[in-house]
């Protein structure tokens, strides 16, 4: 319990001094605009929760969402190697348990653009936020160790989960932390792209050493071919050297992108707690 207080006390310094600073090179302007916490209020339909103090080990979202959490907001997870604090989603999708281990806005994507999530790039790790946030790849792994599934959202702080401009797909299939390769088809469980829709489908990603990961609407190498509409070499869902602005990551400038590691529900593992939802 203690170090989840150390962990909490870190955070809400980070928070009210405005430290979000990320072990990445950033700008005077971009600091600046990094100096805000998660808005008031998500799209989980309510006020952005405080941090969940928790009597138990929390390896992921997934494990709070066991023991009877269900709010979505910031909470202390435990890898097994260092307590610190996520944003979790636990509500929007029925039975499924999201940690965010990634959200940046366009404006910010120079800083990720070249940069796989394999690559060890953290930003603002300590501090979540929409704007310019990513996990270092240890934490990532670890999470990644007890998550069945991954999935890209747009705009999840205003618009949630609708299922328009979103992908998800199990991690077996295309693996975000591991997956290299160049327009490489690889099966997804649900895929929209403006409106165009692949359910247990094939979808071509991008992934490597210089390129975050990012499909392209005009690849037409696998079965989801959402060509209809786009521009050309049109980027979603990361990279964005070409962007198309009725794509909700990149409809503005302070559009955002997040990536999420979760699971859902196989059973109730544990005895729901009694005060999973107290805050101190």
């Amino acid at each position: 319990m203690a170090v989840s207080f150390a962990v909490i006390g870190v955070f809400l310094l980070a928070l009210s001094v405005g430290a979000l600073y990320g072990e990445a090179d950033t700008s005077a302007a971009t600091d600046r605009a990094l100096k805000q916490p998660l808005q008031e209020f998500n799209s989980c339909g309510e006020k952005a929760m405080p941090i969940f103090a928790n009597n138990y080990r929390a390896r992921t979202c997934l494990d709070h969402m066991e023991h009877g959490a269900s709010r979505c907001g910031y909470y202390v997870i435990d890898d097994g190697r260092e307590s610190y604090v996520v944003f979790c989603d636990i509500n929007t999708e029925i039975g499924f348990a999201w940690t965010l281990i990634e959200s940046v806005a366009l404006k910010h994507n120079s800083l990720v653009k070249s940069k796989a999530l394999y690559v060890n790039w953290p930003l603002n790790e300590n501090s979540p936020n929409w704007y310019m946030y990513r996990l270092s790849l240890g934490r990532m792994f670890r999470i990644r160790d007890h998550s069945a599934y991954w999935r890209a959202t747009c705009e999840f702080p205003s618009a949630g989960i609708d299922y328009r401009d979103y992908v998800r797909a199990k991690v077996t299939d295309v693996d975000p932390l591991t997956s290299t390769g160049n327009g490489v088809c690889k099966a997804v469980e649900y895929i929209n792209i403006r409106g165009h829709i692949g359910v247990k489908t094939t979808a071509p990603f991008w992934n490597g050493a210089s390129t975050h990961m990012c499909t392209v609407s005009t690849s037409t190498s696998c079965s989801f071919k959402p060509s209809l509409g786009s521009v050309s070499g049109e980027d979603n869902f990361g990279y964005y050297a070409n962007t198309n602005s009725k794509f909700r990551c990149t409809a503005t400038a302070d559009s955002t992108t997040q990536y999420w590691m979760g699971d859902y529900v196989k059973r109730q593992r544990f005895t729901p707690c009694k005060n999973c939802d107290k805050v101190y």
